[in-house]
């Protein structure tokens, strides 16, 4: 988004009257970072702030990854997943019907749209489950307040300010604020919205619109001292941007770490959501401990010409999960990898008279990769039995698929799923192997926290290995920054004790990292003086 030129302010000074010509998404812009939403209303936020992600996934422990995908606009659910031999279907739709020869096989009187082709093979070796008829009960066909129903998972009458993802961390981990992560624990990429991550007044997601952009930015900046402003609502603002910029700084390392650990992937097309899904899968490969991302595919508002538009974006969506799934592939992390798309609402029923479709209701959505059931799942619509507007009725909620992936893909158990949303919904069997409580912890993977713990000097620690590989093992402190390697070598199977000199460190708080062919495990460590 392009701003009017703007009176540039610092954040080293803290005259609070330059912030009259400041925003904060002038600021998250000027970082490559995205902000829109809660984070720039009445309730304070930090767009980056310190997550439980990260540590209560790793606690389950699970190294799984969630991407969902936004399909921001709403997409036409009946020409995604297309009823060729409903005969209403074609009454109501004259020029966009499609027909036999335009779509794929999907099941007797259901096909999918031609454009989808590159995600055939995923049916085929039964990696696609489609979730046919989702939606919620009194649909508000507003964009803005359906999105934030989709993101916070209320109903349609309530309004919450926070997002179900955020809620699930902040429950199982409120203390975590005393030990962050040393890498972001989720990440938009392309997109901001920072409801979805957005729980006790903070949100758990950073949101970046480029990764390359955003690195080069934050190169080679150092933290501020958020507390050194006015205490006035300028000085406020100013403590704000200070601690964007602060974390910005602790996950840059993380995330060019990351970044140079993998090859970009090819087989991408030339477009914006393409490259959004190759740093994304960059990311993954390079070991970044995020467990969820949040993508947007933007363009599905089809109220005219919709035809050819619709079939180009679904062409964008089809092509880049294929290849997103076959970049994965060459480094395994595709198995430990699912994809989720949502939009906002589907499309009416009737086509209108500009070529397009209007705002409507219940919808399809994809479940992607190596760990789906596929297949077809919930009632195809019944275009019979249509509400007073013309819509289709939902028959899943949205929020069953939340429950379904909280418990079946990240571990979380029910009774806990239940508290994040709200009450408990049905779950469907979209993944394979069910998870009740979480994957199963790698035997004998392991480390402890340090003896003594406050310290002043040396202390021991304890780590015990599966397999023998290559270990490392990282003092970062709490803006993320490594600052001691305890251990850079190959290292037998079994347990071992180790020595930790953190007799020149400052007294302050540190998280203390192990990476090995097993996976990653953190522990925090407070050194006093």
């Amino acid at each position: 988004m392009c701003h009017a030129p703007r009176r540039a302010v610092s954040l080293a000074d803290g005259r609070a009257h330059d912030l009259d010509h400041w925003t904060r998404r002038d600021f998250m812009g000027g970082l490559g970072l995205g902000v829109a939403g809660a984070l720039l209303g009445a309730v304070p936020g930090r767009a980056f702030a310190a997550s439980p992600l990260l540590p209560a996934l790793a606690s389950l422990p699970t190294d799984r990854v969630l991407v969902l995908v936004q399909l921001v606009g709403g997409n036409d659910g009946l020409n995604t997943v297309v009823p060729v031999g409903n005969d209403l279907y074609h009454a109501a739709r004259p020029t966009l019907g499609l027909t036999t020869a335009q779509t794929l096989p999907l099941a007797a009187d259901l096909r999918l749209h031609g454009a989808l082709a590159p995600v055939m093979p995923h049916w085929e070796t039964g990696h696609l489950a489609i979730v046919q008829s989702v939606g919620y009960a009194n649909q508000n066909l507003s964009h803005f307040r359906s999105t934030d129903i989709w993101l916070s998972g209320s109903d349609a009458d309530v309004v919450w300010g926070d997002g179900w993802g955020g809620r699930a961390l902040a429950t199982l981990y409120p203390d975590f604020q005393t030990l962050p992560p040393s890498a972001p624990p989720a990440v938009q990429v392309g997109t901001s919205e920072p409801l979805l991550f957005q729980a006790n007044d903070t949100s758990y997601g950073m949101s970046v619109y480029d990764v390359e952009t955003f690195l080069e930015i934050v190169e080679g900046g150092t933290p501020y001292d958020p507390t050194a402003v006015p205490p006035t609502a300028g000085g406020r603002e100013l403590a704000f941007l200070r601690s964007v910029a602060n974390d910005a700084f602790r996950y840059r390392e993380a995330i060019a770490d990351a970044s140079a650990a993998a090859p970009l992937g090819t087989g991408y097309a030339d477009d914006d959501f393409a490259r959004t899904m190759a740093s994304v899968a960059r990311l993954i490969k390079g070991g970044l401990d995020t467990r969820v991302y949040l993508v947007a595919l933007h363009g599905f508002d089809t109220h005219a010409d919709q035809a050819g538009e619709h079939a180009a974006l679904l062409a964008s969506l089809g092509a880049t999960l294929s290849a997103f799934f076959a970049d994965l592939a060459t480094s395994n992390d595709d198995q430990r990898t699912l994809a989720v798309t949502f939009s906002e609402f589907g499309r009416r029923v009737d086509e209108n008279g500009s070529g397009g479709t209007d705002h409507g209701a219940a919808a399809p959505l994809f479940v992607m990769g190596p760990a789906a059931v596929g297949g077809l799942y919930g009632p195809a619509p019944d275009l019979s039995d249509t509400d007073a507007d013309g819509n289709l009725r939902h028959a899943v909620d949205f929020r069953s698929i939340y429950a379904s992936v909280l418990t079946g893909w990240l571990g979380l158990d029910a009774a806990t799923t239940a508290a994040v949303l709200g009450q408990e919904f049905p779950t469907l069997p979209l993944l394979s192997p069910p998870v009740a409580s979480g994957p199963a912890p790698t035997a004998a993977f392991a480390l402890s926290a340090p003896r003594p713990n406050p310290t002043r000097g040396v202390a021991r620690l304890t780590l015990a290995l599966p397999s023998a590989g290559d270990v490392r093992l990282d003092v970062y402190d709490v803006l993320g920054r490594r600052l001691q390697t305890i251990v850079d070598a190959t290292v037998a199977t079994g347990t071992h004790e180790v020595m930790w000199d953190a007799s020149r460190l400052p007294a302050g708080r540190y998280t203390l990292r192990l990476r090995s062919p097993a996976g990653t495990r953190s522990v925090g460590a407070t050194v006093v003086r």
